[in-house]
């Protein structure tokens, strides 16, 4: 098998929500990540990134119940052309995350004029690390222990000026709305209908909705029409998955 044939998956919570990323294309959201690996003391920081999972569609079910049961299958040769990438997961004992954790004193051996250069770089690469599993908090301020390996997880993360590209957990939360807008006007993720591998629904009954959004939008004209017909053949339930899978 072409290992570039693998199927990439993004969740959602919504129909509504599924629609719009169809229609703008994938948009970063600022994500609070378990950041104890690199300094207990932070707790969490936040970074823009698009989520995806690579798993096979009989596991989707796991992620489902916590992403949302809405998304997306994009294929693993469209997420290496966008520059997307899998996730680093580190071990807490291991001589890479004693590396990075040397990398992140610069002043050690990179000179004052490459310090801007080394720091946007060096937060390039945190941006794509998470600890083997660790907390993830809920929207009413709890928190819970998550295996993040499990996952699988590629994700498209941005390039942006230090500053917005990792944020501290305090603006996150006084300020997440703003620094969304920001990467919606600037950063989304585009891509072509042809680029859809899946289309994942919760329930059969959501098909007609589905199509009748999307030829609201004008996804349906004369210039899509064969693309959008075809995109009809990629769409599958949960409950279909759930049955015949």
């Amino acid at each position: 098998m072409n290992p570039r044939s693998h199927t990439l998956f993004h969740f959602t919570d919504s129909l509504e929500t599924l629609v719009k990323i169809i229609d703008t294309g994938f948009w970063p959201r600022y994500c609070a990540e378990d950041f104890r690996w690199y300094n207990e003391g932070l707790g969490y920081v936040s970074y823009p990134i698009v989520s995806f999972c690579d798993i096979p569609l009989t596991r989707i079910g796991e992620h489902t119940s916590f992403y949302g049961r809405f998304g997306l299958g994009m294929s693993r040769e469209w997420a290496i052309n966008a520059g997307l990438n899998p996730v680093i997961y580190l071990s807490p004992n291991s001589e890479l995350r004693k590396s990075i954790l040397r990398l992140a004193q610069p002043e050690h051996f990179v000179t004052p004029s490459n310090k801007s250069i080394y720091t946007d770089n060096f937060f390039e690469v945190l941006a794509l690390i998470k600890p083997l599993s660790g907390r993830m908090p809920r929207v009413d301020g709890t928190e819970f222990e998550k295996d993040f390996c499990l996952e699988n997880e590629w994700r498209y993360t941005p390039k942006l000026p230090q500053g917005r590209k990792c944020i501290p957990i305090q603006k996150h939360r006084q300020e997440k709305n703003e620094y969304d807008r920001y990467t919606f006007d600037k950063c989304l993720l585009k891509f072509d209908l042809s680029d859809i591998s899946y289309v994942i629904l919760e329930t059969d009954a959501e098909y007609d909705r589905l199509f009748d959004s999307l030829g609201q939008l004008g996804k349906s004209d004369d210039s899509e029409k064969s693309t959008f017909e075809s995109l009809r053949s990629k769409v599958i339930s949960l409950e279909r998955i759930a049955r015949d899978f």
